[in-house]
């Protein structure tokens, strides 16, 4: 029977379709972040701004290390230690 597979790929990768979320996910905490660090930096931020940039680095960290993608794990864990100092 043909056809099982999608046209992603995701038929040889049961992951695929979790992974393309995660990074459609990393786009949103991105700009969550930019935004945070931007408004941090001008003088704008709210009081919840600090507690936003670091929740964005730790669920980009709970997800890079959910999908071994070490580097970005301790990337993002070196970015959470140099907040929290």
């Amino acid at each position: 029977m043909a056809g099982g597979g999608s046209a992603s790929g995701a038929g040889n990768d049961p992951m695929a379709e979790i992974k393309a979320g995660y990074f459609q996910e990393c786009d949103e905490l991105l700009e969550e972040l930019a935004d945070g660090l931007e408004a941090l930096r001008s003088g704008t931020a709210s009081p919840d701004s600090f507690n936003a940039v670091f929740r964005a680095v730790h669920s980009i960290k709970g997800g890079a290390a959910a999908f071994s993608l070490s580097d970005l794990t301790d990337f993002a864990h070196g970015f959470e230690t140099h907040l929290a100092t």
